[in-house]
């Protein structure tokens, strides 16, 4: 199965913590936006996919993943209950191919919600891995983040990409 990642799942590292997966490229969502308003479950945001003028656009990466290992993301993404499944057709970056992938949508949405500092730290590494477009990570690093109150798991999310350091209040 093709799954489109377009938020945390994005970095190789973050989603092999959870499952394998292959790569398969990058992709273009047209008419979407980019939004970090799914309501997780510790208050942060967290990203999600919203239709859009036909000027907009998501990028993100195609994962192959194993019938077998869907069920267990399904539960990290809380299908059914933070996110709900679609199915979208999304254009390969290299070739302009399109694929039909599987995606996960917000369906605890609110406004004025922020990504903690780890959380927006996946996004950028796994845009900046595949070489999404610059103007993108440029949107991406304009995102506003806040300190996560729970330091041990800043620590062990930030461990993912190599950076061990604690969280410094009031940085």
């Amino acid at each position: 199965m093709l799954c489109f990642a377009y938020g945390s799942n994005m970095s190789t590292q973050r989603l092999a913590a959870r499952i394998p997966a292959r790569f398969v490229t990058t992709a273009l969502l047209p008419a979407y936006r980019l939004a970090f308003h799914q309501r997780s479950g510790d208050g942060s945001g967290k990203c999600d996919i919203v239709p859009a003028s036909e000027q907009s656009a998501v990028y993100g990466v195609i994962w192959e993943v194993a019938s077998h290992h869907k069920p267990t993301l399904d539960r990290y993404e809380g299908l059914g209950v933070g996110y709900n499944e679609t199915w979208l057709t999304v254009t390969d970056l290299a070739s302009d191919r399109q694929f039909e992938v599987q995606a996960y949508v917000g369906n605890v949405t609110a406004l004025g919600l922020r990504p903690y500092i780890w959380y927006k730290h996946h996004v950028l590494a796994g845009a900046r891995e595949h070489g999404l477009p610059a103007y993108y990570i440029r949107a991406l690093e304009r995102i506003e983040a806040h300190h996560d109150h729970d330091a041990e798991r800043h620590t062990l999310e930030m461990a993912l990409h190599g950076h061990a350091e604690p969280l410094v209040r009031g940085v």
